[in-house]
């Protein structure tokens, strides 16, 4: 048994016949063919990742993309918008050699840096506390939310010119990579298209710890179409999400440091044949009908109004499996609750999603701008209804939940000083009680800076797994948990003219659920607080840079276990070489003080409290080279330098989850607008 293979999209291609129109127009039909391709073929054929990295017995799920620079200078014409709101773009650009172009892993396009468990595409959480995001149901599975884009955030884009954008990074061993493609291309009759693919995979065995490795696999696309005089909008997404994971369960010792047996291969691992496998899939209607919002011969606007549906289906599947063997008998003693029977553990559940919601809006818009601008609002009010059915299928049993939000927006936008934004939810029917009101506000204080303020207030029911769990059709447990209050207030003041940036926030959680140092779910009596404060500064001399980010915090209680201090800073030269060469050259580091980190449990999906081992202070030290020669870039990095000068210690993030040793990456990303 394991995971199993199985078509959840089929997909047909009917290829374009060229002229003789140049190798730009012929890359720009080709690659989002392949790209296409290569989705269909991983959605449609998905495979049991083997104990070596090699496939096995077939029988046996921000905003906008991370990647984007939202205010960068080299803009070329691409507005990016969301499906949720069309009428508030932001300048897409990706092409200058910015401060993410390296860092390919998703973990680190962080202001601050995600913890993995060592290897690209696993399980990640954030290293400072973010408040959660709550809209009724949950069923508790956030590990990979990283690596996921569900249809509601598909990017789509406004432009004149096809625009394709893809990139790909080979890591030590041929079979481990990341490759990323984005498209999007208008038609005719105001039909626009657009396509986001990504794959991560780490299957190879030689630079990685026994049976850990990653396949997982992102395809979405969308079709906008927009009515000749403006009054009606339509966008149509897809979006399919795999998740493959081999989990090993982490370390019971590290591998031999020296000698002929010395390679991540001797270390061993507390499980076998552990595998995880999460599906989600996604289809969504949103449409828009407008009234008003004509402008005169000045420019000015009407006030326009709107009314707004969306109808979306969900379909998510959930696997871990892991056989029983002698090895596997560290682990179960060491968790003794999650003891397997002979025929090992298993962990199945699906569970589906029927979304309607509607919406009235009214909204005035910026004066008329020029097309290369991008579009805005000076104010938005907006009243809703969401109702989403759920139905729940385990083994064995079924359960439905309905839930019911009325909603509200609120936007003030009279110029580039003031940005007033109000959102606000409340729960009816199965999730009665339910309600989160977030606030934020932008202030331009001109050469003084910028300030921003945001708030969040929320009540929201523990998600499923915290009050139910099944391995093997075996209730592990079964709690009546009180709801969560959370609050949380923050203050952002930026200081562009010295490249200074300062973040201070505060929470407090009534009610916290956490997971225990046995794996088990408990609920806090006494109400917990975080303190964060988070400093951005950059030096530049000349050509050469210091960028620098320290984010501090401190919880109140033992149940949310961060670190008290995370620090990374770059230090790198950059020029313009032979006038068209732009450069980087230089070093990135990371460290955190030494606390007990979590531990990821892969027969729950979640990280755990434990108390067996803490992740020392470890200055990780990365060197890179990055270049650009007009909208061609590619790097080379090396990483864990650290490595080879502190021979026989590693480098952790999550408690027996190391980094493996030191390794060199390569990539490259092309754009392509014709």
């Amino acid at each position: 048994m394991g995971i199993q293979s199985g078509n959840f999209l089929n997909c047909s291609i009917t290829s374009p016949v060229l002229s003789g129109a140049g190798i730009r127009q012929l890359m720009r039909i080709i690659l989002p063919s392949v790209m296409l391709l290569l989705s269909c073929f991983q959605l449609g054929a998905q495979q049991r990742l083997g104990p070596t990295g090699t496939s096995g017995s077939s029988q046996n799920r921000a905003n906008v993309q991370t990647e984007q620079e939202l205010e960068q200078p080299d803009t070329f014409g691409v507005f990016v918008f969301s499906a949720q709101n069309p009428n508030r773009e932001v300048p897409f650009s990706d092409s200058l050699l910015d401060d993410f172009f390296h860092q390919y892993d998703p973990a680190r396009k962080k202001r601050v840096d995600y913890m993995t468990l060592g290897i690209l595409g696993s399980a990640a959480h954030p290293l400072i506390y973010q408040p959660a995001d709550r809209q009724g149901f949950d069923v508790g599975f956030h590990q990979f939310d990283l690596y996921l884009m569900p249809a509601e955030d598909l990017p789509f884009y406004r432009l004149q010119r096809a625009y394709t954008n893809v990139g790909y990074t080979i890591g030590s061993e041929q079979p481990d990579g990341y490759f990323t493609g984005s498209f999007s291309r208008n038609f005719a009759n105001g039909l626009n298209f657009t396509l986001e693919h990504r794959r991560i995979f780490q299957l190879g065995r030689l630079d990685q710890y026994p049976n850990q490795n990653t396949r997982n696999t992102l395809f979405a696309t969308g079709l906008w179409y927009h009515s000749p005089k403006g009054r009606y909008d339509g966008f149509f997404s897809v979006a399919g999400n795999t998740i493959q994971q081999q989990d090993n369960g982490g370390l019971i010792s590290p591998p031999v440091a020296e000698g002929q047996f010395a390679s991540p291969s001797s270390a061993v691992p507390y499980l076998v044949d552990g595998q995880t496998r999460q599906s989600y899939r996604d289809w969504m209607y949103t449409h828009y009908l407008k009234f008003g919002g004509q402008r005169d011969s000045t420019g000015r606007s009407t006030r326009a109004f709107t009314l707004a549906h969306r109808i979306a289906w969900k379909d998510n599947k959930y696997k871990f499996f892991d056989a029983y063997t002698v090895s596997d008998t560290a682990f179960y003693n060491r968790f003794p609750s999650f003891e397997a029977d002979e025929r090992g553990a298993r962990v199945y559940m699906e569970w589906q999603q029927l979304e309607n919601r509607f919406e009235l809006s009214t909204f005035k818009v910026a004066k008329k701008q020029a097309r290369a601008q991008a579009r805005s609002q000076r104010d938005l009010l907006s009243v809703g209804v969401v109702h989403k059915y759920h139905t729940l299928k385990l083994e064995p049993g079924r359960e439905t939940i309905n839930n019911l939000f009325l909603t509200g927006k609120l936007g003030f936008h009279p110029n580039e000083t003031i940005q007033l934004d109000v959102n606000a939810q409340l729960g009816l029917w199965d999730n009665a009680g339910d309600y989160r009101l977030e606030g934020d506000l932008a202030l331009g204080l001109k050469k003084a800076g910028v300030l921003n303020l945001h708030a969040v207030s929320q009540l929201y029911k523990p998600n499923w797994i915290q009050e139910n769990y099944l391995i093997s059709g075996r209730k592990i447990w079964n709690n009546v948990f009180k709801p969560t209050l959370e609050t949380h207030l923050s203050a952002s003041y930026t200081l562009p003219g010295i490249n200074l940036e300062l973040t201070g926030a505060y929470n407090l959680l009534n009610d916290f659920i956490y997971f225990d140092q046995q794996g088990l779910p408990r609920q806090t009596g006494v109400a917990v607080s975080i303190t964060q404060l988070i400093a951005r500064k950059e030096f530049r001399v000349g050509p050469i840079h210091l960028d620098n980010t320290i984010a501090l915090q401190k919880a109140s209680e033992d149940v949310i276990r961060l670190p008290e201090i995370f620090g990374k800073h770059g230090l790198y030269y950059a020029g313009l070489w032979f006038r068209v060469l732009d450069v980087r050259l230089g070093f990135d580091a990371r460290y955190n003080t030494a606390y007990y980190a979590a531990y990821y449990n892969p027969f729950i999906g979640q990280f755990q409290l434990q108390d067996r081992s803490q992740v020392d202070f470890y200055p990780n030290l990365d060197g890179y080279f990055a270049m650009r020669v007009s909208r061609f870039r590619a790097f080379v990095k090396y990483e864990n330098i650290t490595a080879l000068l502190k021979k026989g210690e590693l480098y952790y993030q999550t408690a027996d989850y190391p980094f493996p040793d030191a390794a060199v990456r390569i990539g490259i990303k092309w754009r392509f607008l014709d």
